[in-house]
């Protein structure tokens, strides 16, 4: 049995004290970027409004890191969002210096919508960042247990019967994203409220992570390492991102306050994560190591 994948026990580690141990796939980021690096064009979906006006910080830097790391590598990236979560989507690419290729639908028409534009461009995948993903009872929940359906669009409509040929990527960290119907029978071991909020709605490829922003840098780093070519952003680059969804109106999903924090963990801990990234992708380029 080979050595543990160093990128992987990054992404597992759990700060935010999710319990992710318990439904951690691991190879989850490397199975992604080798599927991602053999596709032509991708729709990335992102934004989790935890109340009303309230999304979430967590998601579009992951989002906005991922689909420049894509179109780095040649491939056509669109983003597709709700109404609530346009404005930080929008802040994170523009921190990036990124093209702002954003769909913005209105709630009631997320998915009709959403289907025709999947139609329009004819991805090979169809990309999820933390994005709600409905519960046996096609309810939408937060970690909390509290229902969120009158503030996400049902985007994840889009994952339950995809076209043919289309390639599905969910990126979460607590059980109530799209992808999470994969690990839904071990996250239900959680207790009363995971069996309540416990996402049915399945991936091809998953990738469970700390926090699901990480999970994204995760992928992005694979990327780096087959293409040999680093992808990532940096440690100010993340600070930007957090800081612009935050002056958007983002909020710490956790702690529900506007302050440049992700999951209830300090701005300088994301950094950290970010720099520990980028030295095992360089690591590995120089070393000639390939995923």
């Amino acid at each position: 049995m080979g050595a543990p994948d160093p990128v992987d026990q990054l992404l597992a580690l759990d700060l935010a004290a999710r319990g992710i141990a318990g439904f951690y796939r691991p190879g989850g980021a490397r199975a992604a970027a080798r599927s991602l690096a053999r596709g032509r064009g991708m729709i990335v979906t992102t934004g989790f409004a935890v109340g009303p006006g309230m999304a979430e910080t967590d998601g579009p830097p992951g989002a906005a890191v991922l689909g420049r790391a894509l179109r780095l590598l040649g491939k056509s990236v669109a983003y597709v969002t709700d109404d609530v979560a346009a404005p930080l989507m929008e802040a994170a690419l523009k921190a990036l210096g990124e093209p702002v290729e954003l769909v913005a639908l209105p709630h009631a028409e997320a998915v009709d919508s959403a289907r025709h534009r999947v139609g329009d461009i004819r991805p090979s995948h169809l990309v999820a960042i933390e994005r709600p993903g409905r519960a046996a009872d096609g309810r939408y929940w937060n970690a909390r247990g509290e229902s969120v359906g009158a503030w996400n669009g049902p985007l994840d409509g889009l994952f339950l019967k995809p076209p043919r040929g289309l390639t599905t990527i969910g990126i979460g960290d607590g059980g109530n994203e799209i992808g999470m119907g994969n690990v839904r029978s071990r996250f239900l071991r959680q207790g009363p409220l995971a069996r309540k909020i416990a996402s049915v709605v399945r991936v091809d490829h998953l990738v469970v992570a700390g926090v699901s922003n990480w999970g994204a840098y995760g992928v992005a780093a694979q990327l780096s390492i087959l293409a040999r070519q680093p992808l990532l952003h940096t440690a100010e680059e993340e600070r930007k991102l957090v800081t612009a969804c935050v002056q958007a109106g983002g909020v710490d999903g956790i702690t529900r306050r506007r302050v440049p924090t992700v999951d209830g963990l300090p701005l300088e801990t994301h950094m950290a994560v970010v720099e520990l990234l980028r030295t095992l992708v360089d690591q590995r380029i120089r070393g000639g190591s390939r995923s």
